[in-house]
């Protein structure tokens, strides 16, 4: 007994809402546009479809263009108008679902080539040179994060890192020399050829543009010899009696201890027992612990700061100051001193050092640095107390400049 043909119906709006499902697949096709049809799931899903032969006629296969589901932003009218346009296709000779599988692949093909380029931008592999090497490695993480992010990203931000040119460098590195210096750009290039380097390590695909000679000064004009004088330690110190916290008394306290920047910045009150300050190992340059006496001088500043949270120098409480180029140029301004830096002042205190009689030996361990050849690798001293006789005379030293 031959099955009877599948019912025909205009769709319209109605038609299309009075239709049930029922518990298998149904197609119900239009009446008057030969193909275009509505399938309904056992779920009560709607979607319109067009059915034909390709290539026409018998011998074809027949396949099916999905046009979407019925929704209020795909209305019967809508649908229709949509089948008339995938038959009209398909009487030019142009297979409709095989156009458009060709249009997803591409636009797949599209989507994972700009996936592929993402990660191998600029952008992505210095957030993983952050991540992976700078932060935990470095403690100067964070300027590796501002110079990339303050210099580099904004130029070569969203290209592949593959693409980036030595002439792409040596335009970066023009355009930083000429609006600042070439001090400047050539501590950008340091930081892009530790980027690449890293990058390098791990895919055998980049190779480094960088070459030797590509530095703006040489390192003997890198090289600061930057010790301020006593008339301008005196002044300094007066303009710093007036800052309030953080700023004045940070800087006092780099003056006096001989440490680094970003050490007395995170300078935690935990990290104090009683006259002894131990910078953990995890935080300073070396690798190494260092334990810093603190005079009475620096006690007496201690002990006049407010307290909230464990960093000794904080506006929130929660983290380290920071914004030290603005605070700087507030102290320039009250003091009348120019032309220095915050770390000229570990190189004044250690001339001071000298200055009253501290050894060479006593004074290179205060400031922390690693001692070469086998002292270094045998004399297993804390050499505390040498330390606290320095700092102590580098303090006398200071109050007799300032008086």
């Amino acid at each position: 007994m031959a099955t009877s043909a599948p019912p025909r119906i205009k769709l319209t709006k109605r038609a299309v809402d009075a239709l049930a499902s029922t518990d298998k697949d149904q197609v119900i096709f239009d009446a008057e546009l030969s193909g275009f049809g509505l399938k309904i799931t056992p779920s009560g899903r709607k979607v319109f479809l067009v059915q034909y032969r390709y290539p026409p006629g018998r011998a074809g296969r027949i396949r099916r263009y999905t046009i979407g589901a019925y929704s209020e932003s795909l209305t019967p009218d809508q649908a229709r108008g949509i089948a008339v346009q995938v038959k009209g296709k398909l009487a030019a000779g142009i297979d409709p679902v095989s156009e458009r599988d060709a249009v997803l692949a591409d636009a797949a093909k599209m989507t994972q080539e700009k996936k592929r380029k993402h990660a191998t931008s600029v952008d992505a592999v210095a957030t993983a040179f952050i991540a992976r090497h700078a932060k935990p490695r470095l403690r100067s993480w964070r300027e590796y994060e501002r110079m990339l992010r303050d210099y580099v990203l904004p130029q070569w931000g969203t290209r592949p890192i593959t693409e980036i040119q030595r002439s792409d460098v040596t335009a970066l590195l023009d355009a930083i020399e000429e609006k600042r210096s070439a001090a400047l750009a050539d501590h950008v290039l340091a930081i892009i050829r530790k980027m690449f380097n890293w990058h390098a390590a791990r895919d055998e695909r980049f190779h480094s543009p960088l070459v030797r000679g590509m530095t703006r000064t040489s390192i003997t004009v890198r090289a600061r010899d930057r010790v301020l004088r006593d008339h301008e330690i005196r002044a300094l110190w007066t303009a710093l009696q007036q800052i309030p916290y953080p700023f004045g008394p940070f800087v006092q306290l780099l003056l006096l201890t001989a440490q680094r920047r970003d050490e007395v910045a995170h300078m935690r009150w935990s990290e104090i027992d009683g006259d002894l300050w131990t910078i953990p190992r995890e935080r300073y340059k070396n690798g190494k612990a260092n334990t810093v006496p603190l005079t009475e001088q620096v006690q007496s500043i201690l002990a006049s700061l407010p307290r909230s949270g464990d960093y000794v120098f904080t506006t929130t409480g929660r983290s380290p100051i920071s914004g030290f180029s603005k605070a700087k140029a507030a102290v320039d301004r009250a003091s009348g001193v120019t032309g220095w830096r915050l770390h000229d002042l570990r190189r004044t205190a250690r001339s001071l050092m000298s200055r009253t009689g501290v050894s060479s030996e006593v004074a290179e361990r205060v400031l922390g640095h690693t001692i070469p050849g086998m002292a270094g690798v045998y004399d297993r001293h804390d050499y505390v107390s040498e330390k606290r006789d320095a700092l102590q005379k580098l303090s006398a030293q200071i109050a007799r400049i300032v008086a």
